[in-house]
């Protein structure tokens, strides 16, 4: 099982608008506090030992859709860009 990888969480983080990738919520805008969750778009799991993972595996997601991602992964067996095109369009 490949190792989390708090440091490229941390970039990206920095890096990064506290916007979800789904609802396009702005988090800092709406609450006035910069927060956001980062998603593993592969489940880690799924990757070998010594995958190396990057800023690229993870989806930035506002607390919501970061909870409906995991229900509809564990319920429907759906990956991530299925999850992000089916939220987007509800």
């Amino acid at each position: 099982m490949a190792e989390r990888d708090r440091g490229a969480v941390k970039a990206l983080k920095a890096n990064s608008a506290s916007v979800c990738d789904i609802c396009d919520l702005n988090f800092s805008g709406r609450y006035g506090v910069e927060y956001i969750e980062a998603h593993h778009k592969v489940p880690i799991a799924a990757y070998s030992s010594t995958y190396v993972l990057s800023q690229n595996d993870f989806a930035l997601l506002c607390p919501n859709c970061h909870r409906a991602v995991h229900i509809y992964m564990k319920k429907d067996g759906l990956e991530y860009p299925e999850i992000k095109k089916k939220l987007r369009h509800q």
